[in-house]
């Protein structure tokens, strides 16, 4: 009994769940840069993070989000060759941000997530280059061009409503499997 009652808080909080996307999440940013130069799209930079971190702060789990923006902006930061903690900060402040004007958006309507998405993108390449011009560390400022980053972030912005049902439905199945 005892044995049972654990397992069934667990299913209720959706454990499994959640440490499903943080996994797909931290071997996406792990391979990430190898993907891209194996189909051979090196400027196109397609970020599925965004899209997740939406996804937990639309399920009212703002904590979970915050914590998850931390820690795969810390898995970026090593993973790549930039300063240590600019992605987490970049992360983590762009998320709390969203998290805290929750209250007055519809993340039920799919036009915001991929407004959002998209407002995510830009403002993480803005604070991104303003972190590397105020704080160069010895190293210069990546070319960034406009159209890469537009292109980016459409492509990133319209796989949103696809990645939203997958989980919806991973996350239904999870309800209905163990209910």
């Amino acid at each position: 009994m005892e044995t049972r009652d654990s397992l069934k808080l667990w299913r209720g909080r959706h454990v499994f769940f959640y440490s499903l996307i943080w996994l797909a999440c931290g071997v996406f940013v792990l391979l990430r840069g190898s993907i891209t130069h194996l189909v051979g799209i090196e400027w196109l930079d397609i970020d599925f993070i965004p899209v997740f971190l939406i996804y937990l702060i639309a399920k009212d789990q703002g904590l979970k989000a915050i914590c998850f923006a931390f820690l795969m902006g810390l898995l970026a930061d090593i993973s790549s060759s930039c300063p240590l903690g600019l992605f987490a900060f970049t992360y983590s402040a762009i998320i709390l941000g969203m998290n805290n004007c929750r209250q007055f958006l519809d993340f039920a309507n799919i036009k915001t997530v991929i407004l959002l998405v998209a407002v995510f993108l830009v403002a993480k390449w803005c604070l991104v280059l303003v972190a590397m011009s105020v704080f160069p560390l010895g190293q210069s400022l990546p070319s960034i061009r406009f159209m890469s980053v537009a292109v980016s972030v459409l492509i990133t912005s319209l796989i949103t409503p696809l990645i939203f049902y997958v989980l919806d439905l991973v996350r239904g199945r999870e309800d209905r499997d163990y209910a």
